[in-house]
Parts: C-alpha cells; structure tokens; sequence
C-alpha cells in the first residue's frame, strides 16, 4: 500500500523515507513570487522570507496533476493509496485529491485528517506503521478515526503580527496585546482553528501548555508528542525537556513547521501534538 500526503504534514525527511510516504507539495507566494513547498523553498529560507516581507504569504493547494502523478504511481507499484490530507475544513487540499481519485479510478482512499502540521503528520505516520503491520486499508480508517479523535493539538503563538498582516487581526489589537504581553493559544477542534486561551507571558503560555497534557489525564509512556516550531528550536527544546520531565513519554519528535501553517502562526510558533 501507498501512503501519501502533503506538505503540511511536517514530518521529518528521514521517517518519509523509512516509511516510504510520497508527498505531495502545496505552493507558496511570497512577495508575488511562487515556489513549491519542500522543494524550491526549505524552512528556514521561508522563515528568512516571511519575516522580510510586508505582507503573509500565500498557499495554495497542490495542483491535479501533482496528485494524479502521485495516485498513478502508487498504483503502478502497490496497487493501493491509502492518501490522507490537511483538513478539509482548512484548505481544498483534500478537494483536489477527491478530483483526481475520481478521474483515475481504481483502489483509492481519500482521509481527512482534520488536522494539520504533525497533527495530520502524526495520523499519517501511525497509518505507515499499520500498513507495515499488514494491516488492510479498512482497517487503517478504522483506527485513524479513533486516533484522530483522540489528539489533542494547540498552538502557542509568540506574536499576532501575521493575524494582522492577514487582516484577520486588527493593529489596535496587536498593539494592546504587546502593551500587556498577552500570548494567544489557539487549539484545532473539529477541523477548524479557534483561540483556546490568551495568557499573560510566554512562561505561562509554556506552563500552559503542560497543563492541557495533564488534564487530558492519560499516561504519555507509550505515546509519542510531537512539536513543531516556527524557526525557535531553542524554545522547542526547553518544551520537550518539560515534556520528558513531566509525562516521560516513549518519544518527543522536534521538528520545523512549514510554510502552510507557519504561514499563520508565525515566527516564535509552537505546536504540540499528544
């Protein structure tokens, strides 16, 4: 079986390849100029880029015939693709992997992760892993239901500077928001991103965050805990020291946010999935 995604999964280079997932990019627009995420552009160049930039960047969803190149060649090799995506509720991502199952035929699943970053890069892995297992693809939905029900995924956002660049945000409120340095939480719920909380200080938006893991009153040692970070690995790591100390889970993985929801979160952003 193939397993494929996108470029908002945010999962690191080295699982895509042991795992053999194919990933399809989105694009991005920065400064009216266009590049395929992944691949003309990395990380840590889009953070360079954004943070000179006077207006947000743009995305845009992978293109049909990325996707019918993708489900074409899975086919060819597996006969199955099992494709799961960045939530519908979000971007046409999704949309454009429907359109391109239907014109090809033949033995494709579409998923909604309802999630993205390592919120939909976590589910893609755990179908890998149940498709190494031997697992059928039913079977696969089937416990990809219970799991995305299951996470549990909130932003810490250092700044609101993208939020207003975006015109989602007003200035008045950004201003107000370093005036008393309030640091917004957001959470993914049902697919769409909504303000969970605002907390004065990035050391109570840290403590915060702990909290959340605790009240969701289960024990972490056979699980892993994803974060990901808008180009502030130091910060990342302080939080994964936390995390270890607190829950000792079976593994915390660390790894960049890309353009598709750094784009929003901006620079100084941390997402933890559990």
């Amino acid at each position: 079986m193939q397993i494929i995604t996108d470029s908002s999964c945010d999962i690191p280079k080295e699982l895509l390849e042991a795992y053999n997932i194919v990933v399809v990019p989105l694009n991005i627009e920065i400064d009216g100029k266009n590049y395929v995420d992944g691949i003309e552009l990395s990380h840590h160049a889009f953070y360079e880029k954004m943070q000179k930039s006077s207006g947000i960047p743009k995305t845009a969803q992978p293109s049909t015939q990325s996707f019918l190149d993708a489900f074409k060649e899975g086919l060819q090799k597996y006969g199955e693709v099992l494709s799961i995506h960045l939530s519908s509720k979000l971007s046409g991502t999704q949309d454009g992997a429907m359109v391109a199952k239907n014109m090809i035929g033949g033995n494709i699943e579409i998923f909604d992760s309802l999630n993205g970053s390592l919120g939909l890069g976590m589910q893609v892995l755990k179908a890998a892993q149940l498709a190494k297992e031997g697992c059928k693809v039913d079977k696969i939905i089937e416990k990809l239901e219970e799991y995305r029900e299951e996470i549990k995924v909130v932003v810490y956002l250092e700044s609101l500077e993208n939020a207003v660049k975006g015109g989602r945000v007003t200035k008045t409120k950004e201003v107000v928001a370093n005036l008393f340095n309030l640091k917004p939480i957001v959470h993914v719920e049902e697919g769409y991103v909504r303000v969970l909380k605002t907390v004065r200080g990035k050391k109570k938006a840290m403590k915060s965050l702990i909290t959340m893991m605790e009240e969701k009153n289960i024990s972490f040692e056979d699980r892993i805990i994803g974060i990901t970070h808008c180009d502030c690995l130091e910060d990342a790591m302080k939080l994964k020291e936390e995390i270890i100390k607190k829950f000792n889970p079976a593994e915390v993985m660390v790894t960049t946010m890309g353009p598709v929801i750094g784009t929003h979160a901006g620079i100084g952003g941390l997402l933890v999935c559990f």
